[in-house]
């Protein structure tokens, strides 16, 4: 089947991955700046990806949220072992169409579930703010928060639309840091090409470090 790289303008698709674990993440191809194949792309590379983590271990898919944007991978969340994390870099790196990898995952043994619920009390502000604001093409944001630490993905329209929903994302009270991931419409790492499967995939072959 092959799809139109023209732009998509309006919503279009809305698919979501879920799981009867007690993780359960959600992935949307709803959004204005990427091409349909580039969005079915980022979808398929999440949902390899999940599966990935699934397999090598329940509790790090669980404790693992992900973002797909144009093959740019994020993962936050929290982890017992530093091994964890690098395994769970390790695997991005196998799954086809990843060409960047920005690994947030904390390591800690602490879990806790109010601190799990302010996070989302966070993103759900956050999002409500940009939501709100008429200057913003919301659609091209996604909003994760880690340990009150809100994180910016997606596709800017311009640095002044940037600068305002970075700002939306500081006027919470609740957010201790605000980290910005969204790529301006015009940057060129936007059109890089994926790396290579095969050269992340060998046995022996350590993975490439973190693309912060």
């Amino acid at each position: 089947m092959k799809f139109s790289r023209r732009l998509i303008t309006a919503p279009l698709v809305a698919l979501a991955l879920s799981s009867s674990l007690s993780g359960c993440i959600g992935v949307s191809l709803v959004t204005q700046e990427r091409s349909l194949s580039s969005a079915v792309d980022d979808f398929n590379a999440q949902t390899q990806l999940n599966a990935r983590l699934l397999g090598e271990s329940p509790s790090l898919f669980a404790n693992t949220n992900l973002t797909v944007i144009e093959g740019r991978v994020h993962m936050s969340g929290t982890v017992p072992t530093n091994e964890d994390r690098l395994t769970a870099t390790r695997l991005a790196w196998a799954t086809p169409h990843v060409k960047e990898i920005v690994n947030d995952l904390e390591v800690t043994d602490a879990t806790n579930i109010a601190d799990a619920a302010r996070d989302r009390w966070i993103s759900a502000q956050v999002r409500g703010r940009i939501l709100t604001d008429r200057t913003i093409h919301d659609v091209n944001y996604t909003i994760d928060t880690q340990n009150k630490v809100v994180y910016i993905l997606g596709i800017a329209q311009n640095q002044t639309e940037l600068d305002r929903v970075v700002a939306h994302a500081h006027a919470v009270p609740e957010a201790r840091r605000v980290v910005n991931y969204a790529l301006l419409k015009s940057d060129p790492r936007r059109f890089a090409q994926p790396r290579s499967r095969e050269e992340f995939e060998g046995a022996d072959a350590p993975p490439p470090p973190d693309l912060r």
